[in-house]
């Protein structure tokens, strides 16, 4: 039951994501942002690792571009790399030659892939529109869960138990609402996380302080500002000597809380 509940679930996670034109992005590039606007940059190497030290432009063409971001120094430069398709050239301006990256027009013969390159990008070049997170990205999410509400089990009936957890949730996140809205909707095709719980065998056993393993939970999650709160179903289960528990391998219910940190 529970395989197949896994495989259910990552199903309509693909389902959901593979008509979106990010969908390579995300799966292979976990940290993508995007740019509606130009900004400039600074050529550091290729995949041949080439030393260069040369301003450019990212051009997004007056549409947009994607990119993913691999680091960030102590000088404050943001280490990033353009997603394909873009090409890299040097162009003839009114003052003088510019080397530019800039998308590839649908059709076009790519002589010098600007994907091949690492670039650099001071923080105060990343103007308003200039590093916006993807409507659609890959996640992964802590939570924290208050209480489990387990279905009726042989000679117990349903019950909702303080169990105090913590879980890593992993999913596709959608973003809601307008552009600038930090709202955002997650589905959760698996997480798995470790807690509190009451070990017993039967409904009149004394029941006895344990620690119970989830190793499976689904759910969607709603994403306001930093805080994140969803509904979820999952699987517990004991280990070593206590894997007779009553609830060994059944499923329950709860919400998951919690708050980012970290800026995006």
């Amino acid at each position: 039951m529970q395989l197949r509940f896994i495989i259910m679930s990552l199903l309509f996670l693909i389902t959901t994501s593979a008509t979106s034109q990010t969908f390579r992005a995300m799966f292979l590039n976990p940290n993508v942002y995007r740019t509606y606007t130009n900004f400039e940059a600074i050529r550091l190497s290729d995949h041949q690792n080439n030393i260069y030290n040369d301003k450019l432009i990212v051009d997004v063409e007056g549409g947009y571009m994607d990119y993913k971001i691999i680091s960030e120094d102590e000088n404050g430069y943001i280490i990033i790399k353009v997603l394909p398709q873009v090409v890299y050239e040097n162009i003839s301006t009114a003052s003088g030659n510019l080397y530019r990256i800039r998308r590839a027009v649908n059709g076009e013969s790519i002589v010098d892939n600007g994907y091949n390159y690492y670039l650099a990008v001071k923080q105060g070049e990343f103007r308003p529109l200039a590093k916006t997170l993807l409507t659609t990205k890959i996640v992964g999410v802590p939570l924290i869960h208050p209480f489990k509400l387990r279905p009726k089990n042989n000679d117990v009936d349903w019950d909702i138990q303080p169990e105090f957890s913590i879980s890593y949730s992993f999913g596709i996140r959608i973003k809601v609402g307008k552009r600038f809205s930090p709202n955002y909707v997650t589905l959760i095709p698996y997480g798995f996380g470790i807690g509190s719980t009451k070990y017993f065998v039967n409904a009149n056993d004394e029941k006895k302080d344990g620690v119970s393993i989830t190793y499976c939970q689904s759910g969607i999650m709603y994403s306001f500002g930093k805080v994140n709160v969803g509904a979820f179903v999952g699987f517990d289960a004991m280990i070593s000597k206590r894997n007779d528990w009553i609830y060994q391998g059944n499923s329950w219910y709860s919400f998951g809380i919690g708050y980012k940190f970290k800026n995006d």
